[in-house]
């Protein structure tokens, strides 16, 4: 009903008036603020070193939406060379994601995580006055990745230099290993060509090379605490993972131990693996302990095993202080499907022993390694738990937005996006991109390496030197007329030799 004006009125359109108003309103109110802020840095800047040069513009876009500015530009001498630096940009920091606010990283980061680059820039383009582009998206995704990245090495090179140490103490440490291969983008040289196989003799059949990327993660933790009732959840949960070599995944997660935890303090750390080649050829340290994930082994026994008798026993054993002793059960599985003539059966149950082999030093759960015995699992559940988060972690880390979505990705794309999911997941996002990070390292470095203090110069005594005279009087007699007569003809050098 228009009572007011022809014109159609609901809050909808109200809404939106307000809020384009209140934009615009904000934009004003920050353009003021820089100007002012670009003043006061002109008069209390040391005019010894920055000689202002012009003016230049640029545009900073934000959640309120694009705000044109212009602000000073200064020359600085350095080892005789000049250079220009806008000092506004400096003191708020705005050149680190190409005149991107803090608020739209933390938006895209925030997005990314669940949706593709076009559909994060689509979302921010409609709940913000800025635009932006898939592609502007990208490359925040891979600045912020980049700076993720220089700040694990920077913290891997201060932990093997000693500099930096964790402040917790506790007994026992957890990690769990798991991987995914993900689909990798094809070369520009690759694009578009058609592939002619042609046969000239039958290849043996061999392990088939999986082309893609393999992401590896670490999920870290303390064990497990109670969420609700009879649920549980990983205590001091830590995410570390990367898209390169098992060597430098080690690296991250040592850095991540030895930052968090005092390592003096550690007893063990148990790895849990799937019995890839590189969860165990990774574990190295004379307190690392190896578990094989008891997810893997039931699965593995289920879909080699038919035999209802022979899947229980095994399923059962590998619970116990005794689970080598699968190995004679499936030897004895064996001989039945021999003499039975079961060829197929027979095959599986070898590629089943051959995991086990491969893996045997891991076979044995962790708490009988540690000296616990089966009645007492029960009682040190919470301490010493079940492993075999990993899978889950994976999926809520990469799975769910990395493969099960059809996309491809590049390496560097890759590991930009799941470094920026597990600093989400851990918390320590927002840190990254204002810098707190950083900031934190150089806190913990002034702490423990203080400042080397002046030392003073104590200025010696000259050296005195006797003449002839001087050293007569040590003589008396007949002796000091003697040594005066020597030394008559004595010039001064000689006679600070003789000195």
């Amino acid at each position: 009903m228009n009572i007011v004006s022809n014109e159609k009125i609901n809050f909808k359109s109200l809404e939106e008036n307000t809020f384009k108003e209140m934009m615009k309103l904000g934009r004003k109110i920050i353009q003021d603020e820089l100007r002012m802020l670009d003043k006061l840095i002109l008069e209390y800047r040391d005019k010894e070193i920055f000689v202002p040069k012009d003016f230049q513009g640029t545009t900073i876009k934000t959640k309120l939406g694009e705000i044109p500015i212009a602000r000073r530009r200064y020359n600085m001498v350095i080892n005789g060379k000049t250079k220009c630096i806008y000092l506004l940009d400096e003191l708020l920091e705005i050149n680190d994601y190409g005149l991107y606010s803090v608020g739209i990283v933390e938006m895209v980061t925030r997005e990314i995580t669940k949706k593709s680059y076009r559909e994060t820039a689509k979302t921010i383009s409609e709940d913000t006055d800025s635009t932006i582009s898939h592609t502007a998206v990208r490359n925040i995704v891979l600045k912020l990745g980049e700076k993720i990245k220089k700040l694990e090495e920077e913290k891997i090179k201060l932990y093997e230099e000693g500099k930096i140490e964790g402040e917790k103490e506790i007994q026992y440490i957890f990690c769990e290993h798991d991987g995914i291969y993900i689909k990798k983008q094809k070369s520009k040289n690759h694009k578009g060509k058609k592939k002619f196989k042609v046969k000239h003799f039958k290849k043996k059949k061999g392990k088939k090379k999986k082309n893609g990327i393999e992401l590896k993660i670490a999920v870290i933790h303390e064990g497990k605490e109670p969420r609700y009732t009879n649920d549980y959840k990983l205590k001091n949960k830590i995410i570390v993972g990367t898209a390169s070599k098992a060597k430098d995944l080690k690296k991250i997660e040592d850095m991540a131990i030895g930052t968090t935890y005092k390592e003096h303090a550690i007893k063990n750390v148990v790895i849990n693996g799937d019995g890839a080649d590189w969860t165990g050829s990774i574990v190295e340290g004379a307190k690392e302990i190896f578990q094989l994930d008891m997810a893997h082994v039931q699965k593995k026994i289920y879909m080699a095993v038919s035999d209802e008798e022979y899947l229980k026993k095994m399923q059962e054993v590998v619970y116990t202080e005794q689970a080598k002793d699968i190995f004679s059960l499936i030897y004895n599985y064996k001989v039945e499907l021999e003499t039975d003539n079961k060829v197929a059966e027979l095959e599986k149950v070898k590629v089943l022993e051959e995991y086990l082999r491969n893996n045997e030093e891991g076979l044995q759960r962790y708490q009988y390694k540690l000296g616990y015995k089966e009645e007492q699992l029960e009682e040190h559940k919470e301490d010493l738990p079940s492993l075999g988060s990993e899978e889950s972690e994976m999926y809520c880390t990469c799975r769910d937005r990395m493969k099960k979505n059809r996309t491809s990705w590049c390496v560097e794309g890759a590991e930009a996006l799941l470094k920026i999911i597990m600093h989400k997941m851990n918390g320590t996002i927002t840190e990254i991109i204002t810098n707190k990070a950083e900031k934190k390292i150089k806190e913990e470095l002034s702490r423990r390496i203080p400042e080397p203090k002046a030392v003073k110069k104590q200025k010696e005594n000259k050296i005195v030197y006797a003449g002839r005279y001087e050293i007569a009087n040590n003589f008396t007699g007949r002796a000091k007329q003697h040594v005066i007569d020597l030394l008559r003809d004595k010039k001064c050098s000689e006679l600070m030799l003789i000195n």
